[in-house]
């Protein structure tokens, strides 16, 4: 299958956008040894060192706590204001996104501080 440069290119772009940076300069260095114009040697880059997100981790576990702590709390309130119906009803839902967004960021970086990541 005959590839184009445009498409090489294109592919090294998504590669990279992944965070496959490696994956990208291999593809275009390929490229250049395929054209001949391979005078300079490969550099190989040192693995980088990614820093584990222990703030972010710590941060949004207190957040995520505290606002299970609130809701809780003020069980009665929240069950009064949430059903009073008209723009009322947007608060249920509201609050789902922020609980669902803040438990998920802390979820996120307690896995990443764990060393648990996606397969790639």
């Amino acid at each position: 299958m005959n590839v184009s440069n445009f498409d090489k290119n294109m592919s090294a772009v998504a590669f990279a956008e992944a965070g496959e940076f490696e994956t990208a300069r291999g593809m275009l260095h390929n490229e250049t040894a395929q054209r001949g114009n391979a005078s300079q040697p490969a550099r190989g880059a040192a693995p980088l060192r990614k820093k584990k997100p222990y703030l972010p981790a710590i941060g949004f576990g207190l957040v995520s706590i505290s606002l299970y702590v609130i809701l809780f709390s003020n069980e009665q309130l929240v069950t009064n204001t949430f059903t009073m119906g008209g723009w009322y009803t947007v608060l249920p839902v509201g609050g789902a996104f922020l609980f669902s967004f803040i438990h998920g960021a802390f979820a996120s970086n307690l896995l990443n501080v764990l060393g648990l990541e996606a397969k790639k």
